[in-house]
């Protein structure tokens, strides 16, 4: 490995005042090679490049922004895959040429001083808002997705948890991950890592210039074989995300690199700019934000509109000329860092924080990334890239050492994963297990009648609206599962002797798996009482079928939701000859919905599939001979306890409580609503952090308590009374 002059790949100011304007321009930018004169170190710059850079990081913000029109803007990604293959590929040929080898340790001295520092700047800014404000705690998994940055595997990390349900539901209440956008980073600079050596590779085997680019044809080739292939195989996460399906759009880059190296461009190829252009524009306002060609592996299509307009730029032209203008070029200059910095703005300036929206927040979002990316690019990019005098070496140990340092800060800053704290311990789910014998009775005790069950004892009274009773406090529940904060109760109603253990199925998505452990913990300990089982499809809803928009984008209402829920679950209720099925109305139903591709729809219009699909699974389950179907309400959400637009959400809730009424009224003996939101108000728990941790899912003992005091009187009741 040929190492290099001492101070290769410095840029001093005696090198800066011999230069052309544009030769300056591009010395200072993050990602365009350093131009020299004919027969120096690099290649020649090419303003019109930076104003590909800039449409493409401008369709990629609007894209973020939500702005109409730019459902496609990521393709802008796709744009810079490719441009960054041509301009790597065009350094490393034109030393190849001259030198006859690649020195790959100042090769990698340059990427890491252009591109390290700043990545790490972002990561350490995050994990430091982490640390001092509430903004990302909502975000699960950030340690993951910080560390995975910092390595430049960061889209392996999003893959290896893509789907996930804390995902999903971070998206669900309108949480971000500041580093969502690093995936694409990581991408390039794996390329960077492997393409080099490879490229040197290559060359041996092709002998020759023509035959060095047929082996890159041939590998490219493959490549494209393989998007495609990947995304059938490994699905729609794996094609956007995973490297080898998105390595032939930065492959092609190459490709032309190499072909405009050995063929001059004459003025009739300029046309190909304007029709590539407009190409990529109706891709970007056409492509849709969840499916399509993106995730079905056909963007290598997309990087090859990318080359045509990378070769149309290299004869003179008006378009030439057009995205050669100082403010495009400007944008094209700081382009790494404007990327870089707007996910992390535009996840903090949001419309809850600052209160406004539309065009005016737009502007604060965009005036906001330019000025940080400039800043950045000034103070801090800069003078790490040009003004530090060292060796190659020196630059890749110093930037290992900060990454590495930059990794234990976010390990130990970053709390881990809550992960699903809220699911019910082995031995109870095991203790309360159903088992099908006798037929169910019921005997009613007087006030003060010994129960024929001990533990009937511990049931306390029931609370209807109109009692003057009051059910004993909650307001305080401890933490440590080893201790009880609940006091007795107060009142002494009728008691509920049951003959046998009534059989309770708990049925929903991750909440009803909470509310369900509550359950099962409370049969566990009152065997005489009852058996719970918990039938959870986290991440699911009742409502068939459509997508649902879901973090800024549609998602498709995964079938396995409904066959669980319409088809399993009641084949189990009739298996386990289940008493009562308790049936939690899931958030999930109260996203904006569209079916066949047709108008966003919110619930309230909508209301009538509620209607629909509530009453169907009731009718199914009372149909295969569950005694009480027992709907439970549930208090909002509020993710992080964040301060969330909560009135919309009750709103939104309030339309479920609705449906669950108009159901109830059709089938009064069969079916019945239990209030727990109204429950948990009335006791100060409705805004307790230690029930509800992320201010959605109990803690077992948490639940366990509840269902202790008031809910498992409900549940027996309806099986008994009803």
């Amino acid at each position: 490995m040929r190492t290099g002059r001492k101070d290769e790949g410095v840029v001093n100011e005696a090198d800066i005042r011999n230069r052309t304007t544009d030769q300056v321009a591009a010395a200072f930018n993050p990602e365009q090679p350093e131009p020299v004169a004919s027969g120096g170190r690099t290649i020649a710059y090419q303003p019109a490049l930076d104003g590909v850079r800039a449409i493409a990081v401008i369709a990629v913000l609007l894209f973020h922004a939500e702005v109409p029109g730019f459902d496609g803007g990521y393709l802008g990604v796709s744009v810079f895959f490719t441009l960054s293959g041509y301009l790597i590929t065009s350094l490393l040929a034109a030393e190849m040429d001259r030198d006859g080898c690649v020195s790959l340790g100042t090769f990698y001295a340059r990427r890491a001083r252009r591109l390290v520092p700043a990545s790490l700047l972002v990561v350490v800014l995050v994990v430091a808002a982490r640390l001092i404000t509430d903004w990302f705690d909502a975000v699960d998994s950030l340690r993951a997705q910080a560390i995975g940055s910092l390595l430049q595997v960061a889209n392996w990390v999003f893959l290896a948890g893509g789907g996930s349900y804390q995902e999903l539901l971070e998206q669900s209440v309108g949480t971000a991950s500041p580093l969502e956008h690093y995936w694409s980073l990581a991408i390039e600079e794996q390329f960077y890592w492997i393409w080099p050596v490879a490229f040197v590779g290559l060359r041996r085997v092709g002998k020759t210039p023509r035959g060095h680019i047929v082996a890159v044809v041939v590998v490219t080739t493959a490549a494209v074989v393989a998007a495609p292939v990947i995304a059938a195989i490994w699905g729609a996460d794996a094609a956007y995300w995973s490297t080898p399906a998105r390595i032939a759009e930065i492959l092609l880059g190459a490709v032309a690199a190499l072909v405009l190296r050995r063929h001059s461009v004459g003025r009739g190829w300029a046309l190909l700019a304007p029709l590539a252009l407009a190409a990529l524009a109706v891709c970007i306002v056409t492509f849709p934000t969840v499916g399509g060609p993106a995730y079905v592996g056909a963007l290598p299509a997309v990087a090859v509109l990318s080359v045509a307009l990378i070769v149309g730029l290299q004869a003179p032209s008006l378009i030439r000329t057009g995205v050669s203008v100082a403010p495009l070029v400007w944008i094209g200059t700081i382009s790494y860092g404007v990327y870089l910095f707007h996910w992390p703005i535009f996840v903090v300036v949001d419309e809850d924080r600052l209160g406004i929206d539309g065009p005016l927040l737009l502007i604060v979002r965009l005036g906001l990334t330019l000025v940080i990316a400039q800043a950045s690019f000034s103070l801090f990019e800069r003078p790490i890239r040009h003004g530090l005098r060292i060796t190659p070496r020196t630059s890749l140990i110093a930037a290992a050492v900060a990454t590495g340092v930059c990794v234990v800060i976010a390990a130990l800053v970053i709390p881990g994963p809550r992960g699903a704290y809220w699911k019910a311990d082995a031995e109870d789910v095991a203790a309360a297990a159903i088992v099908v014998d006798d037929p169910l009775a019921v005997e009613i005790l007087a006030p003060n009648e010994e129960p024929s069950s001990t533990e009937a004892s511990t049931l306390s009274p029931v609370i209807s609206d109109d009692s003057t009773e009051e059910a004993g406090s909650l307001a305080s529940i401890d933490s440590d599962p080893g201790t009880s904060t609940v006091p007795p109760t107060t009142s002494d109603p009728p008691l509920l002797s049951p003959s046998r253990p009534i059989r309770v199925l708990v049925v929903g998505d991750s909440v009803a798996e909470a509310v369900g452990a509550g359950v099962v913990g409370w049969a566990a300990e009152n065997p005489s009482l009852a058996q719970a089982e918990v039938m959870a499809a986290p991440g699911c809803g009742f409502v068939r079928g459509g997508e649902n928009f879901l973090g800024g984008s549609w998602n498709v209402y995964e079938p396995g939701c409904a066959e669980y829920f319409f088809e399993a679950v009641p084949e189990r209720a009739a298996e386990a000859s289940a008493d009562v099925v308790v049936l939690l109305g899931s958030e999930w139903d109260l996203l904006d919905r569209r079916w066949e591709n047709g108008d966003q729809l919110a619930p309230v219009d909508f209301i009538d599939r509620i209607d629909a699909d509530y009453r169907s699974l009731t009718d199914t389950l009372l149909e295969v001979g569950v005694a009480q179907v027992v709907w439970l309400e549930m208090p909002v959400p509020n993710q992080n306890w964040e301060a969330n637009d909560l009135d919309a959400d009750r709103a939104r809730f309030g339309l479920l409580r609705a449906a669950m009424d108009r159901l109830v009224e059709s089938v009064p003996e069969r079916a019945s609503v239990v209030d727990l939101e109204s429950w948990l108000a009335g006791e100060g728990l409705d805004t307790d952090q230690e029930v509800r941790p992320d201010g959605i899912h109990f803690t077992p003992k948490a639940a366990i308590e509840i269902v202790d005091t008031w809910l498992g009187e409900q549940i027996l009741r309806a099986a008994l009374l009803n």
